[in-house]
């Protein structure tokens, strides 16, 4: 199982047995996945937030007193979002789904790379980078709609075709509250869910950061996968500080293999 040391190995182990074992898993990801396909966090030390102070750049009530200001922000940092492709994390979530071990993917991000590896139930409560809607009378536009305006009317942030108001992507803002159906969806299945594997994700944003808690209160185990500690490391039966790139698909392969095991056990 790769060069990792033996701790891990055995932490790799007991993460694809939960999973094996469960009848309810789902998976919350957040920005710390996405960084390894080269998005940049938006809360870390060098993270967006740093050099666009939030109250200026990252609120609605920002966007509609000056749009210029968040679309100067969007246009630097939309080429990462855009471009950016899948990583090994990505797609060994997709592969969990595919083979019927998790039931449901809840992820804080905004780059549609979960849909881009293949996965399907993929539920997101901070919204979606590549749709935008007119502040005003709320027309929908697709992203290269957006990019086109943007070509098009240099210097000036884009308007609605319709009646002028300023246009903003499907992402939530600070000062918007969340998706009503994906935040109650998110609710209901952790709830429901026997094994929460949380990946990418440091917790420390409402409410999302909550829905582990529901796990917990019903009886369900979490799996903890982040580079960084997490407030939650103590109540989790698995927790692993590593690349999530690398950590995946180790489980999906241990996986695999207690699966062959098991199969080749109830045939002799």
């Amino acid at each position: 199982m790769h060069t990792l040391k033996p701790s891990y190995k055995e932490k790799i182990r007991k993460a694809a047995k939960l999973l094996l074992n469960s009848k309810s898993a789902i998976v919350l990801t957040g920005a710390g996945i996405s960084t390894e396909s080269g998005i940049p966090d938006f809360r870390g030390d060098d993270g967006i937030w740093k050099k666009y102070p939030i109250e200026t750049f990252g609120t609605l009530e920002s966007l509609l007193k000056d749009p210029s200001k968040f679309w100067k922000m969007a246009e630097e940092i939309a080429p990462n979002l855009f471009n950016a492709k899948p990583n090994t994390g990505h797609y060994a979530i997709a592969e969990l789904e595919k083979m019927n071990i998790v039931k449901s993917i809840i992820t804080q991000n905004v780059d549609e790379l979960h849909q881009k590896a293949g996965a399907v139930l993929v539920y997101e409560v901070h919204g979606n980078i590549n749709r935008y809607s007119c502040l005003g009378c709320r027309a929908s536009y697709t992203k290269q709609q957006v990019l086109n305006k943007l070509k098009k009317e240099k210097n000036s942030p884009p308007l609605c075709d319709v009646c002028a108001a300023p246009l903003k992507p499907s992402v939530v803002l600070f000062g918007e509250s969340l998706p009503k159906f994906e935040i109650y969806y998110s609710q209901d299945v952790a709830k429901k869910s026997d094994v929460m594997l949380i990946v990418g994700s440091s917790l420390s944003v409402a409410p999302v950061c909550d829905l582990p808690l529901y796990t917990l209160r019903e009886g369900g185990k979490l799996i903890i996968i982040n580079d960084e500690p997490t407030l939650l490391d103590s109540k989790a039966e698995v927790v692993i500080h590593n690349k999530i790139g690398t950590i995946l698909p180790l489980i999906v392969e241990e996986l695999k293999r207690l699966m062959e095991e098991s199969h080749s056990d109830t045939k002799s």
